[in-house]
């Protein structure tokens, strides 16, 4: 930018960028602090040499000399590189060649290669939910001793489970070119890492299996298991990852293990880096999940950004979606704001800054710090509503929770949401839990069977201030009864049925003026209606 400034006052014919792309060995030992020596060294070591003729590179595909050596020297101490993340991307793909290269050192790299792998996937899920919900190298035993195998990073969360395998072994480059038959070899590798995932996951369920953590302590499941994700994790990075695992992968899921997620840990890295906290992370995973099949995407970045932007939930009416590129721009400019300091803003405007400060916002925050089952099971409902749907629940919990304050009588609000089979009641009143839990359960009972839904969610508030008192989760196949259309009759159908697909934004009745449907408390036009496409 400096480069480009100064041009203004230069005669146009002496116009030239190539500064710009210019430094010294010098500069970076200035900025880095380290020996001119060293710097010499290293930058010496992806340059390339005034000898080199590129003689390999024939084809699309073929290794490209440039990309491990992105550096032009133009003196012993000037240096040009014209995009700078072809020396980023040189720093982590060289190295590997190097060492590889070293027959006494090989085996030691990889074995480290592997050691990282984990460990930053460990990190990285730390992050998210906390040291205490996050084991690694946990083996799993028979009862008898007999070992099933070993998971890198189990992750537990209430009835909720993450089960992470790495694979640190790099792709080949025929299988990079396209190679079928290589790349099919290259994913039995890494069906090896599901399919020791899975064979760990099927044991988190089983009564005669044991967890034995790094420390030789026994890892105990608080809670009967609901859902198991199942990540692998590359230590490698290439674009056509998200194709070929739909492609190579074979795996089976059921209700309770979800169809795994196969991807790096740059994207890994990102979405720690976003969905921070344990609800909205959980709820990612389950959308990539359940809606995998019917995306196409060139790399998780991509979903990742669309997630932020516009939640993952993707309408029944569609068969499949395209994800273009360029809605990854939001993400990597937030990454910059965040990892280089850069002026903007940190977080993509969407499900994470439109909620915040809303009823429902701090509710999520609460059932994060006590990870039990049924608000879990709220909580990952409630970041899956759309805007509308999650704008009057805003606004009802206000609502219910000053008339309780006002007459001291019970308060509820319902909605039903037809496309999930589902909905939620929150409940208020003065009554001790005992009663109040009572009460819930049969208004939840009687909504549940009045919608016709498979599961369905309550929650108790206290009046003072709207947090949570207790939760009630219904999963259970919808039937007839006879005896709950006798009960329906003490209730009288007041309950608002909202279509979770509908979207803020296409509601005519809502002013470009009027306060946001999604609870925000901004101007509807400041709002959702930005996002509008």
């Amino acid at each position: 930018m400096a480069t480009l400034r100064s041009l203004t006052a230069a005669p146009s014919a002496n116009w030239t960028m190539l500064p710009g792309f210019a430094f010294t060995s010098q500069e970076v030992s200035n900025r880095a602090g380290i020996s001119i020596d060293v710097v010499n060294k290293v930058l010496a070591a992806f340059s390339l040499s005034e000898e080199a003729r590129n003689d390999g590179f024939n084809s699309l595909h073929d290794f490209n000399i440039t990309n491990a050596t992105p550096l032009l020297r133009r003196n012993a101490q000037e240096f040009v590189l014209f995009q700078q993340v072809s020396l980023l991307e040189a720093l982590y793909e060289a190295p590997f060649y190097w060492m590889g290269a070293d027959p006494e050192y090989s085996q030691i790299a990889l074995g480290h290669r592997g050691r990282f792998t984990e460990a930053f996937a460990r990190e990285r899920l730390e992050h998210v939910f906390g040291r205490a919900h996050v084991h690694f190298n946990v083996r799993v035993l028979r009862k008898k001793g007999e070992a099933l195998g070993e998971i890198y990073v189990l992750v537990l969360f209430g009835d909720r489970a993450i089960v992470l395998q790495a694979k640190s072994k790099r792709m080949t480059l025929e299988a990079r070119k396209g190679n079928d038959l290589q790349i099919k070899d290259d994913f039995k590798k890494a069906e090896d890492a599901y399919d020791q995932a899975s064979l760990c996951a099927l044991a988190l369920d089983d009564p005669d299996c044991k967890l034995i953590d790094s420390n030789g302590s026994s890892v105990e499941i608080a809670f009967p298991l609901k859902k198991i994700y199942l990540m692998c994790i590359l230590a490698d990075h290439y674009p056509a990852l998200s194709f070929q695992a739909r492609q190579f992968l074979n795996y089976h899921s059921s209700d309770k293990i979800a169809p795994p997620l196969a991807t790096d840990v740059f994207a890994l890295d990102a979405q720690a880096e976003f969905l921070d906290s344990p609800l909205h992370f959980l709820s990612y995973l389950d959308l990539r999940a359940r809606f995998g099949e019917r995306l196409i995407f060139t790399h998780e970045l991509t979903c990742l950004s669309y997630h932020l932007k516009r939640n993952l939930w993707v309408e029944s009416r569609y068969d499949m979606v395209t994800l273009d590129d360029s809605i990854a721009a939001d993400l990597d400019a937030a990454m910059l704001v965040r990892r280089n300091g850069l002026p903007g803003e940190r977080t993509p405007d969407g499900i994470l800054t439109r909620r915040r400060n809303t009823p429902l916002g701090r509710m999520l925050a609460e059932i994060e710090t006590k990870p039990h089952p049924a608000t879990i099971a709220f909580g990952l409902l409630v970041l899956q509503l759309s805007e509308e749907t999650g704008g009057f629940l805003n606004r009802s919990i206000h609502k219910v929770s000053s008339a309780v304050r006002k007459d001291g009588l019970a308060h509820d609000v319902t909605a039903g949401i037809a496309e999930a089979s589902t909905g939620v009641t929150i409940h208020c009143n003065l009554e001790p839990d005992a009663m109040a839990a009572a009460r819930l359960q049969a208004h939840c009972e009687a909504r549940k069977h009045s919608q016709r839904a498979n599961t369905w969610f309550g929650v108790a508030l206290r009046p003072e201030d709207g947090s949570i008192r207790f939760g009630v989760t219904l999963d259970y196949l919808w039937k007839p009864s006879e005896r709950m259309d006798e009960l329906l009759k003490r209730f009288q159908s007041s309950g608002k049925k909202i279509n979770l697909a509908r979207r803020a934004g296409r509601n005519a009745k809502t002013g470009r003026n009027s306060p946001c449907p999604c609870g925000s408390g901004k101007k509807y036009k400041r709002c959702c209606l930005i996002g509008r496409g």
